[in-house]
């Protein structure tokens, strides 16, 4: 349930000040921080309509947040796993469908349907909607491929 004492218009911060003195910032980041950016910015849950607005709000945050005491380690390293886990999944995001095509290539097509089932099981379980869907997603491929053998599986 959305906190009702929150206004969502809080979180846009215009792009230029009173003076029209802003500046462009030039910063490296790595893809899976742009990927999240731009779904914060196409996601229903905030306001945001441009990838810029999410970057404004995200710096005044990490501002505020630096200006008083650090956050706990654990905090930290959260933060830091978001990065990881974005690398990860792009390592990753084949992994289903080629080993289901693998298993299907060598007739196993039990074996190609619990992997995929056992996969569908343990990502729906992942607690951030973000990564939840983006994992569940690399399944579409897998069940695919199933479905042109014949196999039709009941994925809620």
């Amino acid at each position: 349930m959305p906190n009702t004492c929150f206004c969502a218009d809080d979180l846009i911060i215009p792009a230029f000040d009173a003076n029209a003195k802003t500046s462009d910032v030039s910063v490296q980041l790595h893809p899976g921080q742009v990927h999240m950016i731009n779904y914060l910015a196409g996601c229903a849950c905030f306001p945001f309509r441009h990838s810029a607005d999410v970057i404004r709000c995200c710096v005044c945050l990490g501002i505020h947040e630096l200006l008083g005491p650090l956050p706990s380690a654990f905090t930290l390293v959260e933060a830091k796993m978001n990065i990881l886990q974005a690398e990860r999944f792009e390592r990753q995001k084949d992994c289903a469908a080629d080993s289901v095509q693998k298993w299907l290539a060598a007739g196993n097509i039990e074996a190609a349907r619990k992997l995929v089932m056992l996969s569908y099981e343990e990502y729906r379980r992942i607690p951030t909607e973000y990564w939840r869907t983006r994992w569940l997603s690399t399944l579409e491929p897998a069940v695919d491929l199933l479905r042109q053998c014949g196999v039709n599986l009941n994925l809620r």
